[in-house]
């Protein structure tokens, strides 16, 4: 497999494995492969939201764009700080900024988000999370608060929001893939009432 994508010119190949399969992580080690990342899934039944609207004092709204801001830009950059793309150091940083870019850039026109809801101080947007129905379930794609703005619970804020739009069109599930190393991430999605449902490794395989 790997002399044929040799032979297509793939540069980069990456493999999701369960952490507790032994066998396949041996195999992972034995071809070379660089344990980029560790994503969890964590989801949640919304019949056993409460409903909780409480905005801190925070304004939630759609962006309506079909261009992304450099304001949401930024943030689609922090969002990605723990990503498996800024982990592995043989991609340059830029490469990392540009993928980011045109992930929210293909939230803003509807291609990977049914939906970008935002939180704006003093005119800019300081916090922001996309939403999708996926399998029946509303996604959480790319969620970020500026760094200067954190503390203020625009992180819980943003959840509910996303929890809220889900729960308004229906669907009875909700879920989000992060890092395991994104802690920060992790407790709050736990705060938020979700669980952790799935961890998966994932292995970048370069191939020369």
């Amino acid at each position: 497999m790997i002399s044929q994508m040799r032979d297509e010119k793939v540069a980069l190949a990456y493999w999701a494995s369960d952490p507790n399969d032994e066998e396949s992580q041996r195999a992972a080690r034995a071809c070379h492969g660089f344990l980029a990342d560790k994503k969890t899934t964590f989801e949640m039944d919304l019949c056993q939201y409460n409903g909780s609207t409480e905005s801190f004092g925070w304004i939630v709204e759609e962006y309506t764009d079909a261009v992304p801001n450099s304001e949401l830009e930024h943030l689609a950059i922090q969002a990605g700080v723990y990503c498996r793309f800024r982990v592995d150091r043989r991609i340059p940083e830029e490469k990392f900024n540009d993928l980011y870019r045109l992930w929210i850039r293909n939230c803003t026109n509807k291609r990977m988000a049914d939906a970008v809801l935002v939180v704006r101080h003093a005119d800019k947007i300081v916090g922001m999370v996309t939403v999708k129905e996926k399998n029946g379930a509303g996604d959480i794609g790319l969620i970020a608060v500026d760094a200067d703005m954190r503390g203020n619970k625009l992180g819980i804020v943003l959840v509910r929001a996303a929890q809220e739009w889900s729960r308004k069109r229906g669907l009875k599930f909700a879920q989000v893939v992060t890092q395991q190393a994104n802690t920060a991430a992790c407790e709050l999605y736990k705060k938020c009432g979700y669980r952790a449902a799935k961890t998966e490794n994932f292995y970048h395989f370069w191939i020369p």
